[in-house]
């Protein structure tokens, strides 16, 4: 199970600078992308590229598939990648990063990212499959950073799951497979809560039939999650949603949770011409998580370690 909020913030607190998932980097705004190329050549530079930056961030590699028959991700306008050639992307990335790094006490702490986009055609068997590969190849891509560049770079799983994307069932299926993973390897959580309340903690229907315990059980009750949540508007819905989220567990399921860091679409925005309403810059996402999570005590949290703004490597 995971600790209690304030258990959580405190092991944070003991585990800065080290190799601990709750490593405190002395900057904490990063760049996620949508991954459209993955050639190492195209890695690496990109990994050099963010040499200025240390915190959390999210490769993500789009829908989960499947490549000549090895479980994969769909990527963006580049042809399908099975896993083995995602963990070499990302391999190239941490590589391209560690040669570039610009302070010797930066590091990166990289979800290998994928969703629930596409995924009711699946069968339940299958969906657990794929998330139980995605985790191996997330613990073995880990294992693998923690021992050739344990002072540049932490591997974690990502996850966009969003309820308008899928049934409950389906994305729990495939949570279900990552977080049977041997050694667990964690998960950002990097989800919306679509259509969830705004204004009730008793339960209340989100989009698609999903449900204020369904985001909650996905989020944090799977061992692994590591609530990371998308806060694209501007209005401070989407932060209210997910406090509403957390004060449900507090009063029904006596289990808080702790959030990671806030996701931002901002540059991804401005790429594709403008968004109308959801382009919160990285500090405006997070001012508005804490304001909420704060404006009750049972859901209350002193700080939000990572903030992260999506966009597209082009």
């Amino acid at each position: 199970m995971h600790p209690r909020k304030w258990l959580a913030a405190t092991l944070c607190g003991l585990l800065i600078g080290a190799a601990g998932s709750c490593h405190k980097p002395l900057s904490q705004e990063t760049r996620s992308y949508y991954m459209t190329r993955t050639a190492p050549e195209d890695a690496a530079a990109l990994g050099c590229a963010n040499a200025d930056k240390s915190g959390r961030l999210t490769l993500f590699f789009g829908a989960p598939t499947m490549v000549n028959g090895v479980p994969g991700a769909t990527l963006w306008g580049a042809p399908n990648q099975h896993v083995y050639q995602i963990a070499h992307a990302v391999k190239e990335f941490v590589r391209g990063y560690a040669t570039c790094r610009q302070d010797p006490n930066f590091r990166l702490l990289i979800g290998i990212g994928t969703s629930n986009s596409g995924i009711d055609a699946r069968t339940d068997d299958w969906l657990y499959a794929h998330g139980r590969v995605w985790g191996n190849m997330v613990r073995d891509m880990a294992t693998w950073a923690a021992t050739y560049y344990p002072f540049h770079a932490q591997i974690f799983g990502a996850w966009d799951f969003e309820p308008s994307w899928s049934q409950f069932g389906k994305a729990e299926s495939w949570m279900h497979g990552y977080d049977l993973t041997d050694g667990r390897p964690g998960i950002y959580i990097n989800a919306s809560a679509d259509g969830c309340p705004t204004q009730t903690a008793v339960n209340q229907p989100c989009n698609n039939g999903w449900n204020q315990w369904e985001m909650w059980h996905l989020a944090w009750q799977h061992n692994s999650g590591m609530p990371f949540p998308q806060i694209y508007a501007t209005s401070g819905v989407n932060a209210r949603q997910w406090q509403l989220v957390d004060l449900y567990a507090a009063t029904h399921q006596a289990s808080f949770m702790f959030f990671f860091g806030t996701m931002t679409q901002a540059e991804a925005c401005r790429q594709n011409g403008g968004c109308s309403g959801t382009d919160n810059t990285n500090h405006q996402a997070q001012s508005f998580m804490l304001n909420w999570l704060n404006s009750d005590q049972r859901t209350s949290q002193g700080d939000i370690e990572g903030m992260t703004d999506i966009r597209w490597f082009t």
